[in-house]
């Protein structure tokens, strides 16, 4: 009987063993499933909150981000979105507290938010350039760098032959008689022309560009210094400054490779946004690459700094072919000795020749203004029969006549954007953002770009019910949790 006894209590502590084993078994595989299901659900929960990109700045402008604050200005509105979603997910809608499977989200919070600023806007170039390979649209870039391969100027040369030439003071430099005629200084016929302003003289009849001061509500742009117009004289009266200009054009002169280094964004700026002689009818603003190149205050200031940029462009390549013609040389040789004649400076006629071949290659560009500003093209080297304008009389109020060959206003604005680079590039990228921000407002005025973000992280813990062990702060029954969302 006592042995009966013994092996009775030995096998109750055998069972007692298994059945702890098994119960203890049971609650690991139950932890282990319930974490398991944890990680899908914070995985799912992120899946769908990256669903929630801005549509509209998606489909107009191709780029992916989602705001936040969900128009509230604070970031508490994805922090309760993703708490709703984690807690559906796992509890499901009727959940008591009685259940095999209960959660708790202990805490919840985003980390490293990536806006679309962050690090001089980053992400927002990457899926510029993204977007522009993968959808094969570098189509603009790629024509325009086909368009300026072999147009070749030399402008070096005639900035060398103006600095050689030019501050010698011969009465005739080739040594012939040189003829004199009463004149008026074409400089002085420039002058009258441009005292109504560039635009005034160049727009075709019948286009208005809006005065008004452009309005940005937190504009990404403001981070970043407005950048200083280049001082230029279009007087023609000093011949030091005339080679320093010409110099500074040949260092500056590499068009064709940087549209290759920056054809993503060029193409990208040209196709989503508008311009002086071609508008969106979705745009607030008219003008947009104007103001992307130069941010100023108001449409028609951005317009005129950019005409003014375009005339300052293609003035030393009229000014190079001018030297390479032998016939106008001599017709501005001419005008120079009437000029010196009558005001008793004959030692200065070979400069003042150079000056007015200047005053003469800017008073072409007005004529090509017209012509681009009409929404024709100009050829980018000139010859004898593309020449338009007469030294005595400069443009008036002609236009250069269209071949249909040649580059465009557009064409010369996205040379303007590939000219930018560093901080200058980088405040034409805060400018383009201005214009997404005020133009999806028009449909949606709580949107702010500013919080807007590509990539963020979630972080917080989980915990699960416990059946044996008492509290629920014990680490066994929590996970913590960290998952990246990004575009």
């Amino acid at each position: 009987m006592g042995n009966k006894g013994q092996t009775t209590i030995f096998f109750s502590l055998i069972i007692s063993v298994l059945l702890l084993f098994t119960l203890s078994a049971l609650e690991v595989g139950r932890i282990y499933m319930s974490k398991v299901k944890i990680r899908a659900v914070v995985h799912s929960t992120c899946s769908s909150l990256m669903a929630d990109y801005n549509s509209e700045l998606f489909e107009r402008y191709h780029l992916l981000f989602m705001d936040p604050t969900y128009g509230t200005g604070s970031e508490a509105a994805l922090e309760e979105k993703a708490i709703d979603y984690l807690d559906c997910s796992l509890n499901g809608e009727k959940a008591d507290g009685n259940g095999i499977y209960e959660f708790q989200i202990s805490q919840l919070m985003l980390a490293d938010k990536e806006g679309i600023l962050y690090e001089d806007m980053a992400l927002l170039k990457k899926q510029i350039a993204d977007y522009e390979k993968s959808g094969g649209v570098l189509k603009n870039a790629e024509k325009l760098v086909d368009i300026l391969k072999g147009k070749e100027v030399n402008v070096e040369g005639a900035a060398k032959e103006t600095e050689q030439n030019g501050v010698q003071m011969p009465s005739d430099s080739e040594g012939k008689p040189v003829e004199e005629v009463e004149v008026t200084d074409p400089r002085d016929t420039l002058k009258n022309m441009l005292t109504p302003g560039i635009l005034s003289i160049t727009l075709p009849e019948g286009v208005d560009i809006p005065k008004e001061a452009l309005v940005f509500e937190n504009a990404p742009s403001k981070q970043y210094e407005e950048e200083q117009e280049e001082e230029r004289d279009n007087s023609f009266q000093n011949i030091g400054t005339l080679i320093r200009f010409l110099k500074n054009t040949v260092t500056d002169d590499d068009a064709e490779n940087n549209l290759k280094n920056r054809a993503a964004f060029v193409d990208y700026v040209s196709n989503h946004f508008s311009n002086g002689i071609r508008q969106r009818e979705d745009s607030v603003h008219k003008c947009e690459i104007e103001y992307i190149l130069k941010g100023k205050d108001s449409d028609y200031k951005n317009m005129q700094s950019v005409v003014n940029d375009i005339m300052w462009m293609r003035m030393p390549v009229n000014y190079a072919y001018l030297l390479s013609d032998e016939e106008k040389k001599s017709e501005a040789l001419t005008v120079a000795a009437a000029i010196c004649t009558a005001t008793g400076t004959e030692g200065m006629i070979e400069v003042v020749k150079y000056l007015l071949l200047g005053c003469w290659a800017y008073g072409e560009t007005i004529c090509e203004m017209r012509t681009l500003l009409s929404g024709e093209k100009i050829p980018y080297i000139k010859t004898k029969e593309t020449w338009t304008t007469d030294l005595k009389t400069l443009g008036g109020t002609a236009a250069v006549k269209s071949t249909g060959q040649g580059l465009s206003y557009e064409n010369y604005l996205m040379l303007l954007l590939a000219k930018k680079k560093g901080d200058k590039l980088n405040s034409c990228y805060a400018r383009m953002l201005d214009l997404i921000d005020v133009n999806i407002k028009k449909t949606d005025p709580d949107f702010s770009l500013v919080n807007c973000a590509g990539r963020l992280k979630i972080q917080g813990e989980i915990s699960i019910n416990s059946h044996f062990v008492k509290g629920k702060d014990s680490s066994l029954y929590s996970e913590f949790f960290e998952e990246e969302i990004g575009y």
